[in-house]
């Protein structure tokens, strides 16, 4: 009796490496980049020829119902953690809705400079 040898299916090739390799990238660019916490209201800055731009400093937000916001915080307690922080990071940088009145704006300044804050830069957009 002849037994014939059995056919061998064709060799295929191997997806293990290909994950290995997605896997390594999608944890290398997770250690690599820089997640920043989301914005804690939405702001349209007003727009304004632009002198120098800041990138570090704390950021105060003031939303268009003209309440300040900072790190979960807003009202008092924002302007209260606003002054009890170390200064040398940089300005104060208040984004500010361009709805919020001219007079509000000024209230909060005052506000802060009565709280010893004496560097504060107002973010806009380019126009």
């Amino acid at each position: 009796m002849q037994i014939s040898a059995p056919r061998q299916r064709p060799h295929r090739e191997s997806v293990v490496p290909m994950i290995n390799v997605v896997f390594l990238l999608l944890v290398f660019f997770l250690m690599t980049s820089q997640i920043a916490p989301p914005d804690p209201v939405e702001v349209t800055p007003p727009r304004a020829t632009l002198g120098a731009p800041v990138d570090h400093g704390t950021r105060l937000f003031l939303g268009h119902d003209g309440i300040a916001r900072m790190n979960g915080t807003s009202g008092d307690a924002a302007l209260a953690a606003l002054a009890a922080r170390d200064p040398s990071p940089g300005p104060v940088i208040l984004v500010a809705d361009a709805k919020v009145p001219a007079a509000t704006v000024a209230r909060l300044m005052r506000r802060m400079a009565a709280l010893g804050i004496a560097r504060v830069q107002l973010s806009v957009l380019p126009e």
